[in-house]
């Protein structure tokens, strides 16, 4: 299998350390006289990754999850054994449980729920027949996996260890320098709309991406830890970016469309863009003094004569100077993490995220996952039941384990198919090695060395994402295949039986999973984005308080779980016309018109009490329908009438009340027609 980019010394190293880790932890285990050495070399693969954070994190939580299975088991198996139904279906259960909360869990514990869910499966079903070994079963398997975990994590710490830090550090400014190139593009205002959101897409997506790199560097220590705080930090403000750019791209258009004049606001974009250009080099006086510049064509906005066109430059100038401060602190924060300093800036931002990562959950999806594991286990169950078959405990064993690992997969299907050919592979090998060749060996040693042959290649190839797949099927699948003991096994009927009912266990899982949890890309996108608009209907009905930084966080997320799904859609999906940052604007500018309120008077407050209706049933009700422009052109003429009477007010109130009403309108009703303002003055409101 050709390797993208080529072997380098760095994937050669890797395999090397993994592979020296597996031997020594079934040295060990074997020493130790424990009777399934190969779950702690196995162990050691199935953790095994490049990065010392990423081992650190997987081996915490697999170790968590094994305690946590071994204690279910004990409660579980011993008590309902006497009933194959009820055992099958407590184990079911159980497992489907601990998926369910995996699933709602997108931090790195979710690892912990998972494997204890599969750990009562695999380790549950053998001990039906003997339930009094339950306990001692369960400690051993225990000790096994924590050999494998400790020889894992001594390695890549001390063996040429590689720490997240720089690489995280690297895609942080490979973001920065995306973001700054699209800033550019969108004052500029010389590339398209549909590209322009496609490098956004590309963003909110590396957003995602870059969040589990800071959850797996807070576990390289103290300084791990450390850098984590100023990457959460740093994330709090690129989030600010993308809403910010999607307006200020929508508020330059509507203003060039309304007339060939640009001056005020619009030429303000020229000094940020000379500002931008210099990027890390900018002083603190060189930002104040943009700032001041910005703080005075708003004052001198505020000055003029009401007009839409107005309203939309003093939004405009507001956005541009929100970018400048959101960008100068990207910029502080980034300087920050290169010279490890410690500001009170990176502190109060720290504190911003930790409250800011309540994350999407989808409980339809755990749901979902959690029946197709249940299912499998009682089919299995079913079948092993009616065939009498002795290792019939393997299909419901292995099926769980498939439906757990792939249970995000919108469509696992595609990958179980891959997986297939992959297993035929490792089980060639562990036949020819269990009775060809390991008969012949003379010593642990030949063992080692036979060994080598392909777990050292199949551990290059995990090196590499590409190949991963292929070097974990591959070096997985033939330790527990060759179910390696303290003595060699030439139980041919027993190795023939057990691989046979692992691939059952493959095709079963397929079935199950493809009819119970398969679900479309343009299915899965579409319920993201209705959880969005949920959010943005509830806030506009008042039945939901969210910091901004919150709803911010959270539509971003869900922003970046939709983009993979999109490269799957086809051209013309109507899905696509949804933009979800826009959603996310229509929210805050929702949220500060709901703390406007109680400011206002009672007149005002009807007005906008039906518009808000309007909104939350806009969003309540299929946003993309059928109805949606007659919708749309409502919620204008009711957002117009607001207008009126903000315009025909003053006082700062007033003028925050325009402003959220102008952004709404940008937000919502992107292609309705200016509105006409007619509106006299009726006094002041501050």
């Amino acid at each position: 299998m050709m390797i993208p980019g080529g072997i380098k010394l760095e994937h050669v190293l890797f395999s090397l350390k993994t592979f020296g880790a597996g031997m020594l932890a079934y040295w060990i285990a074997i020493r130790c006289g424990l009777s399934d050495p190969y779950w702690a070399a196995g162990t050691v693969y199935v953790i095994a990754n490049p990065l010392a954070g990423a081992i650190a994190s997987r081996a915490l939580y697999r170790l968590a999850g094994t305690v946590l299975g071994a204690v279910l088991i004990v409660l579980v198996v011993p008590n309902l054994v006497f009933s194959p139904l009820l055992l099958s279906a407590a184990i079911g259960l159980t497992c489907g449980a601990c998926l369910f909360v995996s699933m709602l869990d997108r931090s790195p514990r979710s690892y912990a729920f998972m494997l204890a869910g599969y750990t009562v499966s695999l380790t549950g079903f053998p001990l039906v027949n003997a339930p009094g070994t339950s306990f001692d079963v369960s400690v051993e398997r225990v000790e096994e996996i924590a050999i494998g975990i400790l020889c894992a994590a001594i390695t890549v710490q001390v063996v040429f260890p590689w720490h997240i830090g720089p690489m995280l550090a690297k895609r942080v400014e490979g973001w920065l320098d995306n973001a700054a190139a699209m800033t550019r593009s969108v004052l500029t205002r010389n590339t398209n709309r549909e590209k322009l959101q496609d490098e956004r897409h590309k963003l909110a997506a590396d957003v995602i991406s870059l969040r589990s790199f800071t959850d797996q560097v807070a576990h390289e220590g103290v300084r791990g830890w450390n850098r984590a705080e100023r990457m959460g930090a740093l994330q709090q403000r690129m989030i600010a970016v993308l809403p910010l750019l999607s307006e200020i791209e929508d508020l330059l258009n509507t203003l060039e469309r309304n007339g060939p004049e640009v001056s005020g606001p619009v030429a303000l974009t020229g000094k940020v863009l000379q500002w931008l250009d210099k990027e890390t080099s900018a002083t603190r006086g060189e930002t104040d003094a943009l700032l001041f510049d910005i703080d005075a064509e708003q004052r001198r906005l505020d000055d003029q004569p009401h007009s839409w066109e107005g309203l939309l430059r003093q939004r405009l100038t507001a956005k541009l100077r929100d970018l400048v401060e959101v960008w100068a602190d990207c910029q502080s924060l980034r300087t920050d993490i290169s010279s490890g300093e410690t500001h009170e800036l990176r502190q109060h931002l720290a504190a911003r995220h930790r409250r800011a990562r309540d994350l999407h959950t989808d409980y339809g999806a755990a749901l979902r996952s959690a029946v197709s594991v249940f299912t499998l286990i009682m089919v299995a169950c079913a079948i092993w039941i009616w065939t009498g078959w002795t290792y019939g405990a393997g299909l419901a064993q292995f099926g769980s384990v498939f439906c757990c690992v792939l249970a995000t997969m919108d469509n696992a299907t595609p990958v179980l198919r891959k997986v297939a050919p992959l297993m035929l592979v490792a089980f060639v090998i562990a036949l020819l090695y269990q009775f060809v060749f390991m008969p012949a060996l003379g010593d642990f040693y030949a063992l080692v060395a036979l060994l080598g042959l392909v777990l050292i290649p199949a551990g290059v190839l995990m090196a590499v994402p590409a190949t991963w797949m292929a070097g974990f099927q591959v070096s997985v699948n033939l330790i527990y295949m060759m179910t390696l003991g303290n003595q060699v096994s030439t139980d041919f009927t027993a190795f023939a039986n057990a691989s046979l009912s692992t691939f059952g266990a493959l095709a079963l899982a397929t079935i199950i999973m493809s009819t119970v949890r398969a679900v479309s890309a343009e299915h899965s996108a579409m319920r993201l984005l209705r959880s969005g608009w949920r959010v943005v209907s509830q806030i506009a009905a008042g039945r939901r308080q969210v910091a901004p930084e919150l709803i911010a966080g959270r539509m971003t997320d869900r922003l970046g779980l939709i983009v993979p799904r999109l490269t799957l859609l086809p051209p013309d999906a109507a899905l696509l016309e949804n933009d979800l940052l826009r959603d996310l604007r229509a929210g805050l500018c929702v949220l500060e018109l709901r703390n406007l309120r109680p400011e206002m008077p009672d007149a005002f407050r009807l007005g906008l009490d039906r518009l808000l209706d309007q909104v939350s049933e806009h969003y309540r009700n299929d946003k993309s329908g059928p109805a949606r422009a007659e919708r749309e052109s409502a919620m204008a003429g009711m957002v117009d009438e607001c207008l009126n009477q903000a315009l025909a007010a003053s006082g700062t109130t007033a003028r925050r009340f325009g402003n959220a009403l102008a952004g709404l309108r940008s937000a919502i009703c992107p292609g309705q027609p200016a509105p006409v303002l007619n509106f006299s003055d009726r006094g002041t409101l501050a």
